[in-house]
């Protein structure tokens, strides 16, 4: 099956599959292997006999003909596995998942050739992770009958380290009219820790299924919650005389479904949600929301959802996590703000609600996710690639230690998750921090964040006209964290513009002396949500923690302030080093950055640089620079030449032929525009030909494409745009934004033609 990355996640941890035993001469895991290689091939299933498939199917690239899951823990008649690894106190979770598709064409057979763990690992539903073993197995059924099965144990390890090993299956000729059997085996070993682990059956594929089915058998220490999504069947739950929770689903005929591109799963696509846990009822087990052994629960309220998460924010509260400030070396959050606004001859107490807001927001981050460890060296260089769940409870906490007016927490779905009315758990659910008096909202989910921005996942949520369920969000104030407070008038999460979101090429290009390659003098503007990728690419941490201990008048530089201190001055060689080796690497980031962008050989890059940050309110935008030669984009023609110029755009999205016929809303991450600002230099001794063809302009109520082109003294002058104008489109606006992205698609061909005078 193919996945969006939102599902992915979902249903699996974030390795990339943790393989135990794999290599060649444990005699136990090859036993292992061979033994549930035997057991599978000869499940009594009569789907997977089946060899045809209808006629109405002979034109899809593939066709599953079966799918069927066996999903066991701890029960009497479960999987029988020798299983030596994992100690007895553990309880044993296994899967397997068999898969049998009718390979139609050439692009089938290239899907299938060179099959990795990662893909075998997105048919299942396990929580994988570092005590969990995968066992495969595949065979290949030709048309005259003839059956070859793979040696599943000849793995080929493509990186295998401590945290992460990937792996990777050759699966030799494969011929179009080939089936392709295979499994996936998952055993997963538990260890009572009170946590539900989630499992989820997938319900869709991009490709025709004709019968998918799904047993599970649960020993009684178990528990299970579950829920299902968008049309899919009901479970079918019973227990049998050994008390062993029994689980069983079937559909056929499973049409195809676009999972390729803007898709909210979890409001669209057919899928049932399960939480399996270790059932316990000793001590604190109300406390800690264990379910009991045995118990089985369907389709969980949102009230009780909700009252947990406030439950869980109040108890934190109270405990008075965060409610003094975590203790830095200046002592608290708002001690260390009034210090460093001293600095800047500021008295926080003169300042406004909003302007303390800003000011408290900015300590923090710096202090307590820039504050340079030297214990945690290496994370602290690479702290771009970190994330944050939005550090809401920490915000909103500042903010009441700091006595601003009434702060709260509003909590509520994430746009294009799930439907508020079948959140499943707390998690569901996300917070930020939010001063009422203001209607302002802070969340800190990378280092660069501003305030005042909420993550684009809630825009928009409080809007009732387009969220009609019970209960888009909650208010969440200290007084009304048990007492729960709907949204009331004057909530609003405004949803951005597509100019404030916004990618922005400004490139000034001449041809280079040979007249075969263009050289480029680039500026780059990144604004709103499509900045924090790129900053995290290019943004190096001692030049964002200089930028802040400015920012703060602070006198002394880190490397100053070590100098300074007896327990670190001794790691400032050390630091120096560390920092000049990511310093080395900025300029392989920079090309690796242009390359995929402009998706065309970048060489002799120079002059590269952060010129704008964009990690302050003041500041929004990220600009960078950098010059180089762009290859592959000219060509002669006699005495004349040709440049691509529709090329500097990279690919555009392109809707291929079976994605034209949507019957689904389209669900992107946030309304945005894309464009460029192009000044391209006339070769001394040719005239520019074919400038007006450059000129395009299609516009709609979804979006818009222009493309506007003039000559100006010795400059062809050229301004494109594309504008997705909203977040959100209905599926019947579909064709109206085909219009645009055809349109920025066919200008990829666009053409200029130097003439030679």
């Amino acid at each position: 099956m193919k996945f969006l990355k939102f599902m992915i996640a979902v249903m699996l941890t974030a390795a990339t599959g943790l393989l135990q035993a794999q290599s060649k001469d444990d005699k136990n895991y090859r036993k292992e292997s061979e033994e549930i290689r035997q057991q599978v091939w000869a499940w009594e299933k009569p789907q997977f006999k089946l060899r045809t498939v209808p006629t109405e199917y002979a034109n899809s690239s593939k066709v599953v003909i079966a799918h069927h899951t066996e999903l066991t823990a701890d029960s009497k008649s479960k999987f029988h596995l020798l299983i030596t690894a994992g100690p007895k106190k553990e309880q044993t979770l296994t899967e397997v998942v068999r898969e049998m598709v009718k390979l139609n064409d050439k692009k089938a057979v290239d899907d299938y050739s060179d099959l990795s763990f990662t893909r075998f690992k997105k048919r299942s539903g396990i929580f994988n992770d570092s005590k969990t073993t995968i066992y495969i197995g595949v065979r290949i059924l030709k048309p005259n009958g003839i059956v070859k099965e793979i040696d599943g144990d000849d793995i080929v390890l493509t990186k295998d380290e401590t945290k992460e090993k990937k792996a990777k299956l050759a699966i030799p000729d494969l011929q179009p009219g080939d089936i392709i059997d295979y499994f996936i085996a998952t055993v997963k070993f538990l260890t009572n820790d009170f946590s539900s682990k989630p499992y989820n059956l997938i319900l869709f594929d991009d490709s025709p299924v004709l019968n998918l089915s799904f047993h599970g058998q649960l020993g009684k220490k178990f528990a299970l919650e579950y829920r299902s999504y968008n049309g899919a069947p009901d479970l079918k739950v019973s227990k049998n005389n050994d008390e062993d929770i029994i689980v069983d689903v079937e559909k056929a005929n499973i049409p195809p479904y676009e999972t390729s591109f803007w898709i909210a799963p979890g409001l669209q696509l057919p899928f049932i949600r399960m939480n399996i846990s270790l059932g316990y009822r000793g001590m604190g087990a109300k406390f800690m929301g264990a379910s009991k052994p045995g118990e089985i629960a369907k389709n969980r309220s949102t009230d009780e959802v909700i009252d947990e998460k406030a439950g869980n924010l109040s108890t934190d509260y109270y405990n008075g996590y965060w409610m003094r400030g975590t203790k830095t070396k200046y002592e608290t959050i708002e001690s260390a703000t009034k210090k460093k606004l001293k600095q800047l001859n500021i008295v926080f107490k003169d300042l406004s609600n909003e302007d303390k807001a800003l000011q408290l927001y900015y300590t923090l981050r710096f202090t307590e996710l820039l504050e340079f460890e030297i214990y945690k060296m290496s994370e602290m260089i690479n702290i771009g690639n970190t994330s944050y769940n939005g550090l809401a409870f920490p915000l909103f906490c500042t903010m009441k230690a700091a006595q601003l007016q009434k702060p709260a927490l509003l909590v509520g779905i994430q746009r294009g998750t799930y439907r508020l009315a079948e959140i499943m758990e707390s998690e569901d659910l996300t917070t930020v921090a939010y001063l009422p008096d203001i209607n302002k909202f802070f969340s800190l989910q990378t280092v660069y964040d501003l305030p005042f921005v909420a993550p684009a996942e809630m825009e928009g949520i409080t809007d009732t006209k387009i969220f009609t369920f019970d209960h888009p969000a909650v208010v969440m104030s200290v007084n009304k964290m048990k007492g729960l407070s709907q949204i009331e008038d004057g909530v609003n999460v405004p949803v951005s513009s597509s100019d404030k979101n916004a990618h922005i090429e400004n490139l000034k290009i001449d041809l280079n002396a040979e007249k075969t390659n263009l050289l480029v003098n680039r500026s780059t503007t990144m604004k709103g949500y499509y900045k924090a990728d790129v900053q995290r690419q290019l943004i190096l941490y001692e030049d964002f923690y200089e930028s802040e201990r400015k920012a703060f008048n602070d006198e002394k530089s880190l490397l100053d302030d070590m100098r300074g201190d007896k327990q670190q001055k001794k790691y400032v060689d050390e630091v120096v080093n560390a920092f000049a080796e990511a310093r080395k690497k900025q300029k392989a980031a920079f090309i690796s950055e242009a390359k995929d962008w402009f998706e065309q050989d970048i060489t002799e890059l120079t002059n590269y640089k952060t010129d704008t940050l964009g990690v302050r309110h003041t500041a929004p935008n990220f600009v960078y620079s950098s010059s180089f030669t762009l290859g592959g984009l000219v060509k002669k023609a006699g005495n004349n030449i040709i440049v691509d110029i529709g090329k500097v755009q990279g690919t555009p999205l392109t809707v291929m032929p079976e994605q034209r016929k949507r019957t689904l809303d389209v669900y992107m991450p946030f309304a945005r525009s894309i464009e460029f600002n192009i000044e391209l230099s006339i070769p001394e001794g040719y005239s520019a030909e074919g400038i007006a063809a450059l000129n395009k302009l299609v516009r709609n109520e979804t979006g818009y494409f222009t493309a506007e082109a003039t000559i100006a003294g010795n400059k062809v002058l050229i301004k494109v745009k594309k504008h997705y104008l909203h977040n959100v489109e209905i599926a019947a606006s579909w064709d109206k934004m085909l219009e645009f992205l055809d349109a920025a698609n066919d200008w990829t061909n666009a053409k200029i033609l130097f003439k030679k005078k």
